[in-house]
């Protein structure tokens, strides 16, 4: 490790919130793809910085990205049981990794997937295209049928999706 790359990694910050109010150039830190202060979201002091323990909004775009190339629409050829063979290991690895931390934080990832299998359904069954809602039903009865089909499902069951 090179000296001259110390000053890029290391950083002092300023924790601020309702009691340190001095303006400063740095609110957040990094540290293995966490981010340790994130603008607050109160309706009362949306300027005040929270301090949640959350993964940075780049790593759930890139997941969510890593969703997109799986192409589920494309594989209608495969049955359910097959994609979530594949993917769940994949699912499994994101949820070890950043749902250790900050568990709800990965819902949004994970309703992202069943809307990608909801679509998936609409283009493999013909009495499901075209109609939305018929294919977040026959999500939802996948989900009571199997519930342990999917990791995400494993974890949260029917709240997402």
């Amino acid at each position: 490790m090179r000296t001259d790359d110390a000053p890029e990694k290391s950083k002092i910050v300023y924790c601020k919130d309702s009691n340190r109010t001095q303006p400063y150039r740095m609110y957040t830190s990094h540290f293995l793809l966490y981010v340790s202060a994130e603008k607050g979201h109160q309706q009362y002091a949306p300027d005040v910085h929270q301090f949640p323990a959350g993964r940075k909004r780049r790593c759930l775009k890139k997941m969510r990205a890593a969703v997109r190339g799986w192409r589920l629409n494309r594989q209608t050829h495969v049955a359910l049981a097959a994609l979530a063979k594949l993917y769940n290991p994949i699912i499994c690895g994101w949820w070890n990794y950043y749902g250790a931390f900050y568990p709800t934080a990965m819902l949004d990832l994970y309703m992202h997937i069943d809307r990608a299998l909801e679509r998936w359904a609409r283009r493999k069954y013909k009495t499901l295209s075209g109609r939305l809602r018929a294919g977040v039903q026959w999500l939802r009865k996948m989900k009571d049928a199997e519930p342990r089909l999917f990791h995400h499902w494993r974890l949260i069951g029917s709240k997402v999706g």
